[in-house]
């Protein structure tokens, strides 16, 4: 067997690489000085001190300022969270965050900045052979002094149970739809997991998959004890987890509120700081922006270029972070209707969307250009070689719309006559309307509405396939096998347009198994061509551009910045902290 924490064999060394679980799983976190913990992180360093690294994604550089002044213990964090609180509760089959992200962990994180493997819940993971990996866990995890748990460990047996369940395992007997978790792409080829001992879990696989590691370190797929089956998700005030903060008030689109946990600290040494987190509901973005600039919020994501201007007014010492992110934006079709089934109906939208005017409406210049694969993979195209391809080109856009439209004919809907369809999207989102005003200057006769509705709502009806339509954000599953699989392989887990294609399907099963890097690397540029030239899937957007502020007295964000930040503004606040400043 190959351990990660210590040397290994040469032939243990390339299943390792082969695996995505070498290179830099021990490499530290973004930042200058301090501990691992975050004791110290920020002590002694000036405002204007800043990091800054290459992500492979020229176009916005990350860039991490780092907080004066040393960390000090207590205070309240608050940041508004949107519209609602938290609308769904089952970590295994939310489509985004949930309390979880907040309560708990992952059985392996990533490295914000580089993607790479690094211990969490686990503390090694092994290959005993292609179908057999191995995780050790770490010893004496506490859970929240709440009932039924009452402080007991996290053993091994709650991190098989999670496996089990996040791959859908479990669906029949809960009577649910095995669609109905979201998650299951990121444990694909999973037989089996079972505790050997307390510490120590073995999964046992049906075919390699050289995704597995990276898919238990998602950002969504957290970490829940065994019993919560048997208490049920529908009162979060009954939750206990792993995590730097639990529960401590839930008030339904209000407002929610967790306390630290005293007991985190035999995790994570000297977290977290913070002596509570509160999640405020505030009503629209406005809002949302003036509760920063007046100091009633440490916190703010996804800031235009304007929001920048009018916050940095009162605001001119607040720290701003830039990079590329891993969301990525789309418009995706169905495949039940049947104009869609035809490649040229799908080629042409493509080629008419207005991708920059679409890109600079939502966040000003410094997004991503985005084919297929989210731009931090190592595999994908990065945004210059996109933004040079027919449909993304913004020079030859005249040119492709010509052609959008030769094929739209040939497809029999001259001018977009006959095609009739909706687009359902979560209100509110401009992304929707700026399309629809393109697909009718392009194509006069076309017949398109849109359908604005609340989270929930949509979230039913796309995990029902219950549209024509959707306008939604994927988060990026850690490596690109997961990604596209999730996405577009028949019976893919996020598969919500139902999009199947013999080759497309044989192509991803061949990179799952693939153990040789170039090799694999090689299969997702024949991905990535195909995509774009003869399958058509989806119609991706762009890759976010991701402008964070907080308070110049909060430290410790630079810790966690990065494309593969991940939630981290629910995930990485035990690593935050306020100053002495």
């Amino acid at each position: 067997m190959q351990r990660i924490d210590r040397p290994i064999s040469r032939r243990g060394a390339i299943r390792g690489l082969a695996l995505g679980i070498g290179g830099l799983a021990g490499a530290t976190l973004l930042g200058c000085g301090g501990s691992k913990d975050g004791g110290g992180a920020a002590s002694g360093l000036k405002a204007d001190t800043t990091v800054t690294a290459k992500t492979g994604v020229d176009i916005l550089p990350l860039t991490a300022p780092v907080a004066s002044g040393s960390p000090k213990k207590g205070g309240t964090f608050t940041y508004a969270t949107g519209v609602t609180t938290f609308t769904q509760h089952d970590a295994h089959t939310a489509l985004g965050a949930a309390e979880w992200h907040m309560i708990s962990e992952k059985t392996l994180e990533l490295h914000p900045l580089t993607g790479e493997l690094l211990p969490s819940v686990a503390t090694s993971w092994e290959v005993a052979d292609p179908r057999t990996l191995v995780f050790k866990i770490k010893p004496g995890i506490k859970m929240h002094n709440v009932a039924p748990w009452n402080g007991r460990d996290f053993t091994a047996q709650d991190v098989a149970w999670n496996l089990e369940r996040i791959g859908g395992l479990y669906a029949e007997r809960l009577k649910q739809p095995v669609g109905a978790f979201q998650r299951a792409s990121m444990v694909q080829n999973l037989v089996k997991a079972e505790a050997v001992d307390a510490t120590t879990v073995k999964v046992t696989l049906s075919s390699p998959n050289s995704a597995f590691f990276k898919g238990v370190a998602d950002t969504r797929v957290m970490l829940m004890p065994k019993e919560m089956d048997d208490i049920g998700f529908s009162d979060p005030m009954k939750f206990g987890g792993i995590g730097a903060f639990q529960m401590a008030e839930y008030t339904k689109d209000v407002r929610e509120r967790f306390k630290r946990f005293d007991g985190y600290s035999g995790f994570r040494g000297n977290e977290p700081w913070f002596d509570e987190s509160v999640l405020t509901a505030i009503p629209d973005r406005a809002s949302t922006i003036a509760a920063f600039a007046s100091g009633q919020s440490q916190f703010v994501i996804s800031l235009t270029p304007d929001e920048i201007t009018t916050v940095r007014k009162s605001k001119p010492e607040a720290l701003l972070y830039t990079w590329i992110d891993s969301n990525w934006n789309h418009f995706r079709p169905n495949m039940a209707y049947e104009p869609f089934k035809d490649v040229r109906v799908r080629k042409a939208i493509q080629l008419a969307i207005d991708y920059a005017a679409i890109g600079d409406g939502e966040f000003g210049p410094g997004w991503g250009y985005q084919a297929a694969l989210c731009p931090g993979f190592a595999e994908a195209w990065k945004p210059d070689k996109v933004r040079s391809l027919p449909g993304f080109n913004p020079a030859t856009k005249a040119e492709d719309r010509k052609t959008a439209q030769q094929l739209l004919t040939a497809a029999g809907y001259p001018n977009g006559k006959g095609l009739d369809f909706d687009m359902t999207y979560t209100t509110p989102n401009d992304r929707p309307t700026r399309f629809q005003s393109q697909m009718l200057q392009v194509f006069p006769e076309l017949k398109f509405t849109l359908k604005g509705v609340d989270a929930t709502t949509f979230a039913t009806q796309q995990a029902a396939s219950n549209f024509k339509t959707v306008s939604y954000t994927i988060t990026a599953a850690p490596d690109p096998v997961i990604d596209m699989s999730s996405n577009y392989s028949t019976g893919g887990s996020r598969n919500y347009g139902k999009f199947s294609n013999a080759e497309l399907d044989a192509l991803l099963d061949k990179a799952r198994g693939e153990l040789n890097n170039t090799a694999r690397t090689a299969l997702f540029e024949t991905f990535q061509q195909k995509f774009v030239d003869e399958w058509v899937p989806m119609w991706v957007l762009h890759a976010w551009a991701t402008r964070d502020m907080v308070q110049a007295n909060i430290g410790g964000f630079d810790k966690a910045a990065g494309t593969w930040f991940g939630y981290g503004w629910y995930t990485k606040q035990g690593k935050w902290f306020y100053t002495d400043k």
